[in-house]
């Protein structure tokens, strides 16, 4: 018997061996004539032309530098026949190769391995003819400043390269079988169990390998050690040739490249990555016909197309096929957190239309590897939009509890339930990967199985490597470890769903407990994103409303270029906050523009009339409201309402006017006056006491609110630390920078801010408002207007910070005397109740959830809620709740968070239990400011809804333009509800369909049935 330390020294040496003879897989047979290099950092999307080119130096690039090598090459006579390799031997960071004009593969080195970087070398022709010529253009990039993602972190990077050559190559497919199939013999001995049989058996076969290799290549000749490789060789060959009894589990393998949008990168640079990528799929294809491929986003297939026509072509030509997957459902891999709820929607719609417009297919799966949580709301959404299977990596990164499941069925807040599976990934296949997957992280024996593997590199890295399919095709069926094939991920979805047994139900949120920081991180984006979702919402409104009237077709083409922006930039890395400063200055630029064009719009489809002296007021919701509107300030009111002059923090003269009656996605013409309002003020403060009609309110001396007792009942609502308490701390992450706070934040967050001017700078019969500036140090100062309302016992924050922290958290924390075991906060159509205690892992892991536009702790007759309007971020424990208003991150945007950002938050007591009337009403109207136009415009109610909890979230034209809109309208407290849905018009009929708007019969609007939380999409024909 072999002692174990020789069998272990040998295997080394046969490791070591491998490595030297894999830099021997392609031999170099000639050079690519270099004509010239351009350089630019401009992303060029078409080969520079030879009068631009300058001689090629010995080094090229620099920060943000593309340069284009320009070369040709023509086949000699000795060559003809024989697959032909291009091997750049130069440097770079990432790659593309263009030949004969057309785009053709990727190189990439941003991985490296031994000598070179991955995608190394790329065939560029199968069958080369003597005297054949190719036209080559390298493009080749040095990168641009990438910070880093962990705090405090300072990467040396390297934008100057070595120049080099263009080798052409052929593969020497002896030695590549050698490789690879040695390498998987050595990979398998080591992942099998000591004892084991088969593991015996192939040490002894090593041995015997062992006895016919030359380890020093240089000190034999060629011909000697080529003949014990082949020796060797068949050995292995009969290793290989073991196959496995019939109870082993099964891989399903798809190749993959998950491709971020942005994130240490621009879009610009993304659709260069996507073209690299995806080409070098197409040509593996080539290669390996048993391969497959899927490819998630369905923006970035229409990046191709605009980008890449030829491209594109060829990635149609490979999904007729069914070897090219474009599934994944959406338009990109949003955030699936904070995306507003009908642009989670959009997001399926946009992709699914785009799928079945340009492939003739539509998607089944919603591929979701990298995004940070996922919401309650989604599996509803999903099978709205005909997408039956979730799919997601994610759960795997937990930073306190493993996820319980791997196949299950996901039930969301209504009761809709979708087949879900938490397929594996990084890596690719290799026996410890497979003993991974189906062995060491998988407990689910008795369910499925099935496991479905996702390989290959992503972001640009180019997707699977060809060792890694030469792998794959040893690993269909070898002795030791799960068998594997490709499949599509719909056909696996769909053989799980048939051979699936007792599947788990898990009726939650997914909540990843990881990257919550991201429910805070830059503060302009998500209010960017909220402020561009809601006047979307206004002007497809306005444009339905516009073409009832005129009795024309509604289309929504004019809205398109806006809902493009918001909802690219709904990607997973863009709206978290968690991308490099250049990508977060483009979206502000991008969230302006749309936001500047969309409001214009607005304007335009209103068609207000210049009538001097009036206004009109149009409330975009579906409820009536008679809640305070702000005006710009004209002459001394506007007539038969209660007008109260003031000037914001921004310093504009306004009036907060009470009296106008809006009625549902309605409005009213008001006039100003000369008139001035001269009712009295209900409030009256002394000292640092203030009575309003709805409480008796004491400040402590740094201005917060120490004491409220709620005048209808003598309750005291403020239990310790008193409402609206800055919590103000250091906040360095253990790893990621943007993306995560710790559980540690928490006892580092302490009462901070010096009150350093107060005064009441208006009272009347609206309002009072008592503006407030505190200094937390040289490098913040918040400014801010607490707002108490004359007619409601809402008390509003109307909030300015000048930030320049670092490294800083900010909450408002409000300690109520309520007790109950739970809040509930606002997600995508509907609200999610969660604990706010900490009795077990993993409810000590959510010690920050995501909210909309409120969260409410309630006893049984009497709550309080939080209502915000844009902040996402928010933590509760006991009785107390705290808002996240901003954090201060440093990686990967170097720049931070900084600047003067604005925010509006408030709170609620409401002396009854949490429902439509109490909250969700009030927590609308505070988002959701009315349109204003100056002059008259159109007025007229479109509909009435006669129950409060049912929303109609939507009223858009349909997607191909016809005289018909669609309503989106959901259950919103929780309850089973008859609704009757009135509307203002005549109408021909009115339809039931599917999220993307597909027939499904007529609809009684007089008589709707709700689940709790349900959806319904109704098309209405006029």
């Amino acid at each position: 018997m072999l002692p174990e330390k020789n069998i272990s020294r040998t295997i080394e040496k046969q490791k070591r061996l491998v490595k030297m003879l894999r830099e021997r897989i392609f031999v170099p047979v000639g050079q690519a004539n270099l004509r010239g290099v351009f350089q630019t950092t401009e992303p060029l999307f078409e080969i520079p032309a030879d009068s631009m080119l300058s001689p090629v130096a010995d080094v090229w690039g620099g920060k943000g530098v593309y340069a284009w090598f320009k070369g040709d090459y023509t086949v000699p006579e000795e060559l003809a026949g024989k697959p032909l390799f291009i091997y750049p031997k130069m440097g770079y960071y990432e790659g593309m190769l263009w030949v004969n004009g057309a785009v053709h593969s990727n190189f990439a080195a941003k991985f490296i391995e031994g000598s070179h970087g991955n995608h190394y070398c790329n065939r560029f022709t199968a069958d080369a003819k003597a005297g054949e010529k190719f036209e080559f253009a390298l493009e080749v990039y040095a990168n641009h400043e990438i910070p880093g993602t962990g705090p405090l972190e300072f990467p040396v990077q390297n934008y100057v390269y070595p120049t080099g050559a263009l080798d052409i190559c052929v593969r020497d497919d002896e030695i590549l079988r050698f490789v690879i199939d040695f390498n998987l013999i050595l990979q398998l001995r080591d992942q099998l169990p000591e004892g084991s049989w088969r593991r015996a058996s192939i040490e002894n076969a090593l041995h015997e390998i062992h006895l016919k290799l030359y380890y020093d290549l240089d000190a034999c000749s060629e011909a000697t050690w080529r003949e014990g490789m082949r020796t060797a060789q068949e050995i292995l060959t009969g290793l290989l040739a073991c196959k496995n009894g019939t109870t082993m589990p099964e891989i399903s393998l798809i190749g993959h490249s998950h491709m971020d949008t942005m994130w240490l990168w621009p879009l610009s640079e993304t659709k260069k990555k996507c073209a690299r990528t995806y080409a070098n799929q197409l040509n593996l294809m080539d290669e390996y016909p048993e391969y497959m491929f899927i490819q998630s986003s369905a923006y970035h297939g229409d990046i191709i197309r605009r980008r890449y026509p030829e491209l594109f072509e060829r990635i149609k030509a490979r999904v007729a096929e069914g070897r090219y997957e474009p599934n994944g459902g959406v338009w990109v891999e949003c955030d699936c957190n904070l995306t507003g709820a009908e642009y989670m929607v959009r997001q399926f719609v946009w992709g699914q239309k785009f799928t079945r417009k340009h492939f003739g297919y539509t998607s089944d799966a919603f591929w979701l590897p990298d995004t940070f949580g996922y919401s309650y709301a989604i599996p509803q959404i999903m099978k709205g939009c005909g997408v039956n299977y979730f799919l997601t990596t994610k759960t795997g990164w937990n930073d306190t509890t493993k996820f319980p499941y791997t196949s299950f069925l996901w039930q969301g807040l209504d009761g809709t339930r979708v087949l879900s599976h938490i397929n594996a990934t990084h890596g690719g296949p290799t026996p410890d990967a497979y003993d991974n997957i189906t062995n060491r992280s998988f407990d689910e024996r008795r369910v499925s199985p099935m496991r479905l593997f996702s390989y290959g590199r992503g972001d640009g890295g180019g997707g699977p490597e060809f060792e890694e399919l030469e792998n794959a095709r040893r690993l269909e069926d070898l002795e030791g470890i799960a068998r594997s094939r490709y499949e599509s991920v719909s056909s696996f979805m769909q053989r799980l769903e048939k051979t699936i047994q007792h599947p788990s139900v898990y009726a939650d949120e997914i909540y990843l407990e990881l990257h919550r920081g991201t429910l805070t991180s830059q503060h302009e984006i998500k209010r960017g994103n909220r402020k561009l979702e809601q006047a979307l919402h206004n002007l497809e409104l306005s444009i339905v409303r516009k073409a009832v009237k005129d009795g024309e077709a509604a289309s929504g083409e004019s809205v398109e270029p806006m809902m493009n922006t918001l909802l690219v930039r709904q990607f997973h890395d863009v709206l978290p906050g968690s991308s490099i400063h250049a990508v977060n200055e483009e979206t502000h630029r991008e969230h302006k523009a749309a936001l500047e064009a969309t409001n214009a719009l607005i304007q335009e489809t209103l068609a207000a009339n210049e009538a001097d002296g009036k206004v009109t007021v149009v409330n975009t919701l579906s409820f009536p409201r008679e809640d305070t509107v702000y005006l710009p300030a004209k002459k001394n009111g506007v007539a038969g309402c209660l007008s109260q002059p003031f000037t914001s923090l921004e310093g504009e003269k306004l009036f907060a006017v009470r009296g106008l009656k809006l009625p549902a996605f309605g409005g009213e013409t008001a006039i100003y006056s000369d008139e001035a309002c001269n009712a009295a003020s209900p409030f009256s403060m002394e000292g640092n006491t203030l009575v309003t009609p709805f409480a008796r309110i004491a400040f402590d001396d740094n201005g917060a609110i120490a004491s409220m007792i709620d005048l209808a009942n003598g309750r005291e609502l403020v239990k310790g630390l008193a409402f609206n308490t800055f919590l103000f701390g250091e906040d360095v992450p253990k790893e990621s920078d943007a993306w995560d706070i710790d559980s540690d934040l928490e006892d580092k967050l302490l009462p901070a801010g010096e009150l350093v001017s107060r005064e009441v700078v208006s009272n009347g019969a609206v309002e009072l408002r008592i503006r407030q500036v505190w200094k937390f140090s040289d490098k913040l100062t918040i400014r801010q207007d607490m707002i108490f309302d004359a007619f409601s016992p809402m008390i509003a924050f109307d909030t300015e910070m000048d930030w320049q922290e670092e490294h800083r958290f900010l909450k408002a924390a409000f300690d109520t005397t309520l007790h109950t075991d739970n809040m509930r906060s606002e997600i995508q159509f509907g609200n999610i109740r969660r604990a706010n205690h900490r009795s077990d892992d993993a409810l000590k892991a959510k010690f920050e959830v995501c909210q909309h536009k409120y969260s409410d702790m309630s006893e049984h007759s009497y709550g309080i809620a939080i209502l915000s309007d844009c902040k996402y971020g928010i933590s509760c424990l006991g009785g107390r709740m705290s808002l996240s208003l901003h954090k201060g991150g440093m990686r990967p945007d170097s720049v931070g968070d900084k600047g003067l950002h604005r925010c509006r938050y408030a709170i609620l007591p409401h002396g009854s239990a949490f429902s439509a009337e109490s909250v969700i009403r009030p927590a609308y109207a505070f988002s959701y400011e009315p349109v204003i136009a100056f002059g008259e415009a159109d007025a007229a109610s479109l509909l009435t809804v006669d129950k409060a909890n049912i929303i109609v979230e939507t009223v858009k034209p349909c997607e191909d333009t016809q005289n018909a809109y669609i309503l989106r309208i959901y259950e919103a407290a929780g309850d089973w509800t008859k609704a009757s849905v009135s509307l203002a018009h005549p109408y021909a009929s009115a339809k039931a369909c599917n999220m993307l708007e597909e027939e499904a019969g007529e609809i009684d609007l007089a008589n709707l049935t709700f689940r709790p939380f349900e959806i319904k999409t109704i098309k209405i024909a006029y």
